[in-house]
């Protein structure tokens, strides 16, 4: 059993240090549990569907650590974090902590909270003053947990094909609900007495939220009937396994499963998106832990691993440790780099989102998207090169690194796959606003240009980014022009590409902030610490942001293959 290594570095912060102390002693407690959930898997049991005998009976069976350890989270108060009745922690911070917490269970069982509180976000957000009363505060003390219920089984991302329907039952804001759901995580557990679903359905003014109970509640707040819904089975899936997922119908036994409209008819995707974007966060977050924590490992491994010998002449004749290697230090920056600096790149995101400033919002919206997408993409290239650095042992199930490679991949994909970003991304965001968002994210990077060019530390790295931003302004600027003229097709198919350029300008403009901080530390020459963020983005600018102004050039000299390819030019 391996032991999870620190994410957190001490400072000096008063507030800080000490909730994040208390999220790393909860790893150190109960870190070695994750591969048990890992292995174990949900079990799904038909005999069970349709058993109204007890609120809590279900067919999805966790491992049995499972509740033991929700139920400690709970206790630690982590919660409560943003609950001005509990800890009142800033949401920067808290989405810190959970980053904490997060790295020692990649399995994702910690994600049933995680989506309770996006979900209590939600409704509190939302949701009426009857339905807030009646259900925020059973979701972030801990005694129910939320879901978030979107896809079908023929609708994935594209939402507007849902066919699941609500009808008004006659009493106000009460409706009966009818169809099926895939891709729920958390859907059903056994753990807690009642899970309460934000779930999209189709009313005649178009898709709108509702709110879903597993068990009906009464006006006291006690629990009622069970809910006409059934959970048909779960989804076997690579990794993230400590987190069931399910597909489930409603409806099945009657006029349909009792829901309860959160905000208007029709406006049922305007409000699911202040879920989904928080998630999209901490899915951002989840592959960046991911990502330093396949650095851990594998410079563990490095570090202690005794192999091959120096290549200098005169060099002494026996093995060292493979740390010394220049190819080994290559694998271990990369994955310094990619995962530091899009864990940077997400909570610079979330600090945006705690703001009301209209500029900071015009921010975020061109950031959101990269911060799902860029983590979850690059640091799963870093997990890759955690594996490379084991070798032959990283492959096996003996070390953890194949466990965290599974479980990263999923981030690709859920809470919108890059695809989907990279449309969002050039598609809309760059028009956001007649240009002005883009435009605002272009001159935040160019602000920070400037502030760190007489620095002799950062003004290389400075005029570097310089060059890229001004390469990809002119590049986007090309590619909106063409779509102003007709051609989106053409344009839209560079939009991973274009993503990826982006993205790698944003997390340059991460580094550089990183390392102007640094270096202007009075400690920076005794501190190995600070001298490895320095060095990290200079990596990251030499052998990653060196790129981008290629890719635009491309993107803007060349007619992409992909338009005119067909499926007849892919099989024969």
């Amino acid at each position: 059993m391996h032991s999870v290594p620190s994410l957190i570095t001490p400072f000096d912060d008063s507030m800080t240090m000490p909730i994040l102390e208390a999220a790393e002693n909860f790893v150190n407690a109960h870190g070695h549990l994750d591969p048990l959930f890992d292995v174990h898997e949900s079990k799904f049991d038909p005999s069970k569907i349709g058993d109204k005998s007890s609120p809590t009976a279900s067919p999805i069976t966790l491992h049995p650590e499972t509740k033991p350890l929700l139920d400690k989270y709970v206790a630690a108060g982590f919660t409560q974090m943003q609950d001005p009745e509990g800890m009142n922690l800033p949401y920067t911070l808290s989405c810190a902590v959970n980053a904490v917490t997060s790295s020692a269970f990649t399995s994702g069982v910690l994600g049933h909270w995680t989506l309770t509180q996006c979900a209590a976000n939600l409704l509190a957000k939302h949701g009426s003053a009857e339905l807030v009363s009646k259900y925020h505060v059973k979701l972030i003390d801990g005694s129910w947990t939320g879901t978030m219920a979107l896809s079908e089984t023929q609708a994935g991302s594209s939402l507007l094909e849902i066919t699941t329907k609500a009808t008004p039952s006659g009493t106000p804001g009460e409706y009966k609900i009818k169809g099926n759901k895939m891709w729920t995580s958390g859907a059903d557990h056994g753990l807690y007495d009642n899970v309460i679903h934000m779930l999209l359905a189709k009313t005649e003014n178009g898709i709108s939220l509702f709110l879903v109970p597993k068990n009906l509640v009464n006006d006291d707040g006690s629990l009622g009937a069970r809910n006409d819904y059934q959970i048909n089975g779960v989804n076997h899936k690579m990794g993230c396994r400590g987190l069931a997922n399910c597909y489930w119908s409603l409806g099945d036994e009657s006029d349909g499963a009792t829901g309860y409209l959160i905000g208007e008819e029709g406006k049922g995707l305007n409000c699911m998106f202040f879920m989904m974007n928080e998630m999209r966060i901490h899915v951002g977050i989840g592959a960046a832990v991911c990502g330093k924590r396949g650095l851990q490992e594998s410079l563990t491994y490095a570090v202690d691993r005794v192999q091959g010998r120096r290549k200098q002449p005169n060099s002494p004749s026996k093995p060292i440790p493979i740390i010394e290697h220049n190819d080994v230090k290559r694998m271990l920056l990369q994955q310094k780099a990619y995962s530091e600096g899009g864990m940077m790149l997400c909570l610079f995101a979330a600090s945006l989102s705690e703001s009301t400033a209209k500029s900071d919002r015009l921010l975020l919206e061109v950031l959101t998207p990269l911060v799902k997408s860029w983590p979850s993409e690059w640091c799963l290239e870093a997990n890759k090169w955690a594996i490379q650095v084991l070798g032959g042992y990283g492959f096996t199930r003996d070390f953890p690194l194949e466990q965290i490679y599974r479980d990263n991949r999923l981030n690709m994909i859920h809470e919108g796959t890059a695809g989907i970003q990279s449309l969002d991304l050039l598609g809309r965001k760059t028009m956001l606003a007649d240009g002005a968002a883009f435009k605002l994210f272009l001159s935040r990077v160019g602000e920070a240009c400037e502030r760190h060019s007489s620095d002799p530390a950062t003004g290389t790295l400075s005029a570097q980014l310089a060059f890229a931003t001004e390469k990809l302004a002119d590049t986007t600027l090309h590619l909106v022009t063409k779509m102003a003229k007709g051609e989106v097709d053409e344009a839209l198919a560079s939009s991973h590409e274009y993503l990826n350029a982006v993205g790698h300008v944003a997390v340059g403009w991460m580094w550089l902030e990183q390392a102007g901080a640094a270096a202007s530390n009075p400690a920076f020459q005794e501190s190995s610490f600070l001298q490895g963020k320095v060095l990290a983005a200079k990596f990251f600018y030499e052998h990653d942001l060196s790129k981008v102004p290629e890719v635009c050039s491309r993107l803007r000299n060349s007619v992409s293959v992909v338009n005119s390819t067909t499926a007849s030019h892919l099989l024969h």
